[in-house]
């Protein structure tokens, strides 16, 4: 594959914003006062398995609220009294978690090449507060409410004039990511680890592949491909 067949990229949130940075900031100062030890991977699945339960229980509840309730049953699950100013912080932190720094700049880039899919988390976030911080404006936004998704997918490539073949998927390493489920197609996967030097194996040099440690670098393979 190259990624300069494709008319249409299909991002998923992750790829975009550093959510995990921004639960384990705001779920390490409750862990810090919890009697149980926790990792940072055993807060993380607990976010997702809570946020799970919410989902599931349905309701309407803003991003805000959404967390406020995730911040309180995740304290209980900790042993821990939560309080009141933390509960709205942590619930009113998904608008402002971290955006990757070379997001921007590769979403200016790509955005004259390929139409501009977002694919949002089922839950709790406020996808209008990230869109405004970002440069560009997508051409669809995808929220998953339920695990029917795709056909909403089906129906905004329609609108744009698009085959599914046309859109390549672009997903993290979260084990929620949208699209590890159901890819029928090529995806192309970003390992955001900054703990490995990903960016230096073969694969990421590899743009056939279509792994790479960043969008920047997945821009950068764009430009190659254009020029080979």
């Amino acid at each position: 594959m190259k990624v300069t067949q494709y008319k249409a990229l299909g991002f998923s949130y992750a790829t975009l914003v550093d959510r995990e940075r921004g639960i384990l900031e705001g779920l390490r100062p409750l862990s810090v006062q919890s009697p149980i030890s926790s990792s940072d991977e055993q807060l993380l699945h607990a976010y997702r398995v809570i946020a799970q339960e919410l989902g599931r229980a349905g309701g309407n509840a803003s991003a805000s609220a959404f967390h406020g309730q995730l911040y309180q049953r995740m304290a209980h699950r900790l042993h821990v009294i939560p309080g009141w100013d933390e509960s709205v912080a942590f619930g009113s932190s998904s608008a402002h978690w971290p955006i990757f720094a070379d997001a921007p700049g590769a979403l200016q880039y790509l955005s004259k090449f390929y139409r501009l899919i977002l694919i949002a988390p089922p839950h709790g976030i406020d996808v209008g507060a990230l869109t405004k911080r970002l440069p560009v404006a997508f051409d669809a936004v995808i929220e998953p409410c339920n695990d029917d998704w795709h056909s909403s997918l089906a129906i905004e490539l329609q609108r744009l004039g698009l085959e599914r073949s046309q859109l390549l998927p672009v997903r993290s390493t979260e084990t929620d990511d949208p699209w590890n489920l159901r890819v029928d197609f090529p995806v192309c996967t970003l390992h955001r680890d900054h703990r490995q030097p990903w960016n230096l194996s073969p694969q990421a040099l590899d743009g056939k592949r279509c792994e790479y440690a960043s969008l920047a670098d997945l821009a950068h393979a764009h430009q190659t491909a254009l020029h080979a």
